[in-house]
């Protein structure tokens, strides 16, 4: 490794970080475009450890690995068969030897395949842009920060109806209910991704109000743009619009409670939610639809719209909370 030593050097000074005037944390890179000045880079202050998880190989790379040595031993015989795998590694370890097992990886070649799928890791962050340890760990890290709930086969068997009841005709009046009228709808929590304190009720009116909005500015861009016409888009059929706006007249209902604005992030605050917001979705949901009709396929709902843009944000942990089979107290 020795002839990679003096790469690895250099590689390692993109990582160096810097805080700058405005408090932010950066690379040397984004330090000398964004402020120009190589003295002010050498005066700065590298920032403080947090007690984040840091990037590792052995985090990114080992349940792959071991998947890859696992499989190169199971016999072929035993794919897919859990008992006679069990019979296998029981007769293993009561039979068997080191030395057999060192001839079961020796004669699958483990090292070729472990080789190769380190390489291929290492060609994925080689091919990446420069990024330190923590901004890999964002996402390796970060976004598992929040740890699953999971539940046994019998909540597999027994599906969803079990845990949440039978689907309800009334689908938006439903979602409404469950989201701003139950016993937890304005039980505070703080998520563990992105340190967002907030309730299910501020979610669901801040994503339904994007949902009025959307609405409210495509039908005020079509008037503008022909006063004479119906103010429906050509590319959504009558039965959709009218339904659409059926729903914008629902969620109105609301609307004069909504809060002013978004939860403020106290994790990886430097790309919050409210910075990088689509727009135009429901223009996005209609060429969608139009290419699940062109299949001869159902069309989505403008409600499972909104369902969606929920689950992007911080109600996935009490969804998967409830969906995962876990525990249905707490959050």
């Amino acid at each position: 490794l020795k002839e990679l030593d003096e790469e690895v050097k250099k590689t390692k000074l993109l990582f160096q970080r810097r805080i700058g005037e405005d408090g932010k944390t950066y690379t040397k890179e984004e330090f000398l475009i964004k402020f120009h000045d190589q003295q002010k880079w050498q005066d700065s202050k590298k920032p403080e450890d947090d007690d984040r998880p840091k990037w590792t190989i052995k985090d990114f790379c080992g349940p792959r690995l071991g998947a890859v040595v696992a499989d190169s031993f199971t016999p072929q015989n035993a794919k897919g068969d859990s008992d006679w795998q069990i019979a296998f590694m029981r007769t293993l370890g009561r039979k068997g030897s080191v030395e057999m097992v060192k001839g079961l990886l020796q004669s699958q070649d483990v090292v070729t395949s472990l080789a190769n799928e380190i390489f291929e890791y290492a060609k994925q962050i080689g091919a990446g842009a420069a990024a330190t340890g923590d901004r890999l760990n964002d996402r390796f890290a970060g976004e598992g920060a929040y740890v699953m709930n999971y539940g046994l086969k019998a909540d597999y068997v027994n599906g969803l109806e079990v845990r949440i009841g039978a689907p309800n005709a009334l689908l938006l009046d439903t979602m409404i209910t469950e989201h701003c009228d139950c016993a937890d709808s304005t039980a505070a929590w703080t998520t563990g991704c992105y340190g967002i304190e907030t309730t299910a009720r501020t979610e669901w009116l801040l994503v339904a109000g994007e949902i009025i909005e959307e609405l409210r500015d495509w039908t005020v861009e079509l008037q503008a743009q022909n006063p004479q016409a119906s103010g429906r888009p050509d590319e959504v059929p009558e039965q959709d619009w009218n339904a659409w706006q059926a729903v914008r007249t629902k969620l109105e209902q609301q609307d004069k409670e909504r809060p002013p604005e978004w939860p403020k992030e106290t994790i990886h605050g430097t790309h919050g939610r409210t910075e990088s917001r689509s727009r135009g979705f429901l223009k996005e949901l209609a060429a969608i639809n139009n290419r699940l009709r062109d299949l001869g396929e159902k069309t989505l709902l403008i409600e499972e719209a909104l369902g969606l843009r929920l689950y992007t944000g911080p109600l996935f942990e009490k969804y998967n909370a409830v969906n995962r089979g876990g525990s249905l107290s707490g959050i």
